[in-house]
Order: C-alpha cells, then structure tokens, then sequence
C-alpha cells in the first residue's frame, strides 16, 4: 500500500485518515467528478476538491500517473483497514 499510496497508507488510529482516503476513492469511482463525488458523499464540490487536494499532497504525487493501482489500492484499505496499512512513524 505504502508504494502507492505514500503517506496516505498511514493508519493513525483516528477517523481523519480514513475520511482523507474515502475522498479520492469516490472522487476516482465518480468518473474524476467533484459534483458527482460532492453529491455521494454529501460534500460541497470545493470540499471535495480540497480533500482530493489534500490526499494528493500526503501521497506525494499526482493521481493521474497510476489510477488504478491508486482505486485498487484504496479500496483494500477500506475493505481491511488496519491491517493494511503501516503504523505512523514519529
């Protein structure tokens, strides 16, 4: 997971981390739409657009260069959770 979602795969036993990678996955699986996203997820579209943002900047690259690995990679994390994902580092 670390390899291809960078810091996003960090499990740091709170709800922000999940919401953070919740985001882009909708965002992915809605066709890259903030509108179609905002609206499953009950979001204005530009907090939409500021979590994808955010997502991008803690994974370290952009989301277009390996989009399915990315979805593929987020939907484990999801469906395991903790597992999965590396313990923060201090």
């Amino acid at each position: 997971m670390g390899e291809v979602l960078g810091a996003l795969a960090t499990d740091n036993d709170n709800d922000n981390d999940a919401r953070l990678r919740e985001t882009p996955q909708v965002f992915l699986r809605t066709g890259s739409s903030y509108k179609a996203a905002a609206a499953e997820l009950d979001f204005h579209a530009n907090s939409v657009k500021y979590r994808v943002g955010r997502a991008v900047s803690r994974r370290g690259r952009p989301i277009a260069e390996d989009r399915l690995d990315i979805e593929l990679a987020l939907l484990v994390c999801h469906r395991y959770g903790a597992p999965v994902l590396r313990p923060e580092t201090s």
